[in-house]
């Protein structure tokens, strides 16, 4: 029998070097080219190799291989050349085919790599079961949907697109595609797929370029996956659904969740990306998620708040107003929010991406914005030659390492990318890197929380605007050199310029903390956090040169000193004489109150203090940067009102 092998290699991660994904891609395509006769009688599939080890070593585990196949994404496409191209020269005769979401609508990778032999595009279910058939028949290639290949006169060959439409896909997790792999030593995080295809045509999406319709899987093999991860005491399940609560049903898969949480301690947490348009539907399911801690934080995204740029890209967000009251229903119910911008999008300026920002804070989101560079992703609409020159798309090659993945495993001599929209027809590199520095200060000063109450006391106060606050506090940064806020001012536009021109990744190692990688918000929270009282009084400074000053100000900074956690502390009293706690809370509430001159005294009492510095960045800033863990006024906290 021929062997086969797949390679879906991601970094191992975590201190202990034991936490990986499960290779499911992989095991998905094997799990369903292993159920065709011809298939199983002509192939032997080895073990799927997932771990990122030197070319040499995956060599070392390949028998005699007939073919092998690679899963590409963006952080592990170039690993997987390097890979190939060494078992190419090892085992000549070998095929080697790559797919993936990172791989080629047109063959162009075929031109790029000779030692590529075969490409899949779109899902790979059918297009590698009709490869492997057809290289077993004799079939001809050309008549095998959505693949590429080079025919006998070396011309590059894109066949037929053919949508994908079944729903009779065995489970990898359940056909034992896993089983070997299980008795690693790895704590693996899972995918689940309930359906498969998404509704939306976003053209930043490469599912939008699909326009394919949703498929129901199964609800028993739902089920039976479920509970092989129990069974497998599997901690973390990632919702593969691009519309999570889209049917009716998927209240019958949540519920099914929570009773196993309830039964068994397993999964501990189901992380979903929810529908956007079935708001009570959401809410209920969300809820019963949050009170049994199986996501604490509730997505509510638009990717952008302008009009002209959802019409570019094909989307369209919930009324703002609706909006407004989501987060004042979520917030009485202490359920953490976050929501998702993206930069760089078709028709978004400089000023529109602020106003945007300003209005999703003004509105009710304080605590967790997630704004992401725009990826130009080969598949989508966006990837395309004429949409990138309708919309004068510019991109950059940035190099790329996971966030809060740790340098010490990193594979070094192989440098992956991920291509990044840096300028559009309406705003300029130089935007972009303005821009991009903004939404870091936002993300590491407002939404955890260091300046958060200031901005907050100011906007209201002095009718600014958030977006206006904060750009007042870089210009002012800027310009006052010999302090720490210009330092770490610099500091980030440095990393910022560095992005786009394609010289450091998004991440960057920090002092003391072990080798993890942060994002450029988390470093700047951290530089400011190590000198937390200069920090203070050089933004007390800007708030007087730029407001003027009056007896509320000394008092709020010492508030707003006071509600930042500490290490080593488990036990705070916080005092003013102004209630300080009930007017943000109202104003976190979307019920503004006029600040009340009255004593008040707080008692907090943390019931999971850190020790260290990087114990305060892990457990804190990494892993609460999404439920206000850095906020001793949070719900993360036991709270006494003395007065």
């Amino acid at each position: 029998m021929k062997n086969v092998y797949f390679i879906q290699a991601n970094n191992v991660y975590g201190t202990d070097k034991k936490s990986a994904y499960i290779p499911y891609a992989a095991g998905c395509i094997q799990a369903y080219c292993q159920k065709n006769e011809t298939i199983s009688a002509e192939y032997n599939f080895g073990r799927i190799i997932y771990k990122r080890e030197n070319a040499q070593a995956v060599i070392s585990q390949l028998d005699n291989p007939y073919m092998v196949l690679f899963s590409c994404s963006v952080w592990n496409k170039e690993y997987n050349k390097v890979t190939a191209e060494a078992i190419k020269k090892a085992f000549p005769d070998c095929y080697i085919t790559f797919g993936g979401h990172s791989v080629s609508s047109d063959g162009k990778d075929l031109e790029e790599c000779g030692y590529v032999d075969f490409i899949t595009h779109r899902f790979g279910e059918e297009p590698t079961e009709g490869l492997l058939e057809s290289l077993a028949t004799g079939k001809p290639l050309s008549e095998v949907a959505n693949i590429s290949f080079r025919n006998e006169n070396g011309e590059i060959i894109t066949t037929a697109f053919e949508p994908q439409t079944g729903t009779d896909y065995p489970s990898p997790y359940l056909e034992g595609v896993f089983d070997d792999i299980m008795d690693d030593g790895i704590s693996f995080s899972v995918l689940l797929e309930t359906n498969r295809g998404c509704p939306n045509s976003c053209s930043f999406c490469d599912w939008g370029s699909l326009k394919s319709k949703v498929r129901l899987f199964p609800l028993e093999r739902v089920f039976a996956e479920i509970d092989w991860f129990v069974e497998h005491k599997i901690e973390f399940i990632f919702c593969a659904d691009g519309n999570f609560c889209l049917f009716n049903r998927d209240a019958d898969i949540a519920n099914y969740i929570v009773s196993c949480k309830e039964k068994y301690g397993y999964p501990k947490v189901f992380r979903v990306c929810f529908t956007k348009n079935r708001f009570d539907f959401v809410f209920d399911i969300g809820t019963k998620f949050f009170r049994k801690g199986l996501n604490k934080a509730q997505t509510i995204s638009f990717q952008s708040l302008d009009e002209q740029v959802l019409a570019n890209v094909g989307r369209k967000n919930i009324p703002i107003e609706f909006f407004k009251d989501l987060m004042k229903k979520y917030q009485e119910m202490n359920i953490a929010t976050f929501s998702e911008l993206i930069l760089g999008l078709p028709g978004e300026t400089y000023e529109s991406f602020c106003k945007g920002v300003s209005i999703l804070i003004e509105n009710g989101q304080h605590f967790a914005m997630s704004i992401y560079p725009c990826d130009l992703l080969p598949n989508s609409l966006m990837g395309q030659k004429e949409y990138k020159e309708k919309f004068s798309i510019e991109s950059t090659k940035v190099p790329f390492r996971l966030i809060h993945s740790n340098s010490f495993y990193d594979n070094e001599e192989i440098t992956e990318y991920n291509e990044v929209v840096t300028s559009t027809y309406s705003m300029s590199r130089e935007e972009w890197v303005k821009a991009l520095i903004f939404s870091y200060y936002i993300q590491g000063l407002h939404n955890l929380g260091l300046l958060r109450c200031v901005a907050v006391y100011c906007c209201n106060e002095y009718a600014v605007s958030y977006g206006d606050f904060y750009n007042m506090l870089l210009e002012y940064s800027r310009k006052n050199k010999n302090t720490l806020l210009n330092r770490v001012f610099s500091k980030t536009e440095k990393l910022c310029t560095g992005v786009a021109e394609s010289k450091n990744e998004f991440v960057t190692e920090y002092e003391g903390t072990e080798g993890t990688l942060w994002g450029f918000d988390e470093v700047l929270y951290l530089d400011f956090y190590k000198e937390l009282d200069l920090f203070y009084n050089e933004t007390k400074a800007f708030v007087e040169e730029s407001f003027g000053t009056n007896e509320i100000i000394g008092p709020l900074f010492r508030y707003q000193h006071d509600t930042v956690k500490k290490i080593n502390l488990p036990v705070v009293e916080i005092t003013s004489d102004y209630d300080f706690y009930s007017y943000f809370n109202a104003v976190y509430s979307n019920s503004y109150m006029p600040l009340e001159k009255k004593s008040t005294a707080l008692k907090i009492r943390d019931d999971a203090p850190v020790s260290s510095f990087f114990e305060f960045a892990r457990e804190v800033v990494w892993y609460g940067r999404n439920t206000r863990a850095s906020d001793y006024t949070s719900t993360n906290y036991d709270i006494e009102i003395l007065k």
